[in-house]
């Protein structure tokens, strides 16, 4: 009688890829997936999101009749160039992480976490390098570019000290907030319906860039398409490394960066509000974007984070021959 062998079970329930080493936006395509889970999710994301809305404007609402701020959109303008604007509004944005990880739970059964990464959490180290590498990267190519555009003007706000203090303390929380919900939980939700990553991922990234470029209200097409490009290049990002990592950091230094110009030039309202661009400006971004892309993924090509979700692999029980 031979010995004992274990035979390994390749095709257990759910999905094929539920049983197969799967990228970040397919990363909810498991056992348990059910055609209704993403639709469960969906509902879960928007209403939970139409009453925080809904709540913040009544709010908001009640203070400008109070005399707290003036009155409709003039009033709101003003209050949110405060610091405690800027705070509020940064750390509202950042409460897309607890709502995108509601989505996640509430409509996969997935635990929270696995919206950051296909290793279940934040990569800190990791993280970390990346917003070393965008800050060199991006700060350096910020130097050379304002030299030829006139430099740096200094006029600065009048509570520019609360302002620097507050957009270096918020806005990563902010960019996280926002990366978690477009490049997280919109890109696994949309990859999770397709049985082919690409098809999943293009599809998902469309989608989510659409989404994250039009969620910034009016704007020019030249601006559309600035916030469009960078919406691309995250969601290529999550897919190459494996979670959002790279693309909060890319996302952080950014707007630090530009807040920290309107905030020392004095114009942080018209940067704030602003619905125009142009080509040239478009340029330069995207070569921005692009240039720092690529340092993050050479970073990546050095580093090796994990960027494929591996299951388990359940095994039948020892059978004898």
């Amino acid at each position: 009688m031979t010995s004992p062998e274990v035979q390994p079970f390749m095709a257990g329930p759910g999905p094929v890829q539920a049983w197969m080493p799967r990228p970040y936006q397919q990363l909810l395509r498991g056992p348990n997936l059910r055609w209704w889970r993403p639709l469960v999710s969906i509902a879960v994301v928007i209403g939970v999101t139409g009453v925080a809305v809904i709540t913040i404007g009544t709010l908001f609402a009640a203070f400008t009749e109070a005399g707290g701020s003036g009155s409709g959109d003039d009033g709101f303008d003003a209050w949110s160039v405060s610091p405690v604007g800027m705070l509020v509004t940064n750390l509202m944005l950042a409460a897309l992480i607890p709502i995108a990880q509601l989505g996640v739970w509430a409509g996969f059964g997935w635990t929270p976490r696995w919206v950051a990464s296909v290793t279940g959490g934040m990569r800190w180290g990791w993280t970390a390098r990346c917003y070393l590498a965008v800050t060199v990267a991006m700060g350096a190519f910020t130097l050379a570019t304002l030299v030829p555009f006139g430099g740096l003007s200094w006029a600065p706000e009048k509570q520019w000290a609360w302002l620097l203090l507050v957009v270096l303390i918020s806005t990563p929380l902010q960019a996280a907030g926002e990366e978690y919900l477009f490049r997280g939980w919109i890109c696994q939700t949309v990859g999770s319906m397709f049985a082919r990553p690409v098809v999943g991922a293009l599809i998902g990234g469309l989608l989510s860039t659409w989404l994250f470029a039009l969620a910034h209200g009016q704007q020019d097409p030249w601006l559309f398409a600035d916030r469009f490009v960078f919406g691309a290049i995250a969601c290529y990002l999550a897919w190459r490394t494996g979670g959002l990592e790279a693309g909060i950091a890319m996302h952080g230094v950014n707007n630090i960066i530009v807040f920290v110009i309107t905030i020392a030039g004095g114009e942080l309202e018209e940067s704030l509000n602003a619905s125009q661009s142009d080509p040239l400006s478009l340029g330069v971004d995207v070569v921005s974007m692009v240039l720092t892309a690529g340092v993050l993924l050479w970073l990546a090509r050095q580093l090796r984070p994990v960027r494929l979700f591996v299951p388990p692999q359940p095994l039948l029980a020892p059978v004898r021959w």
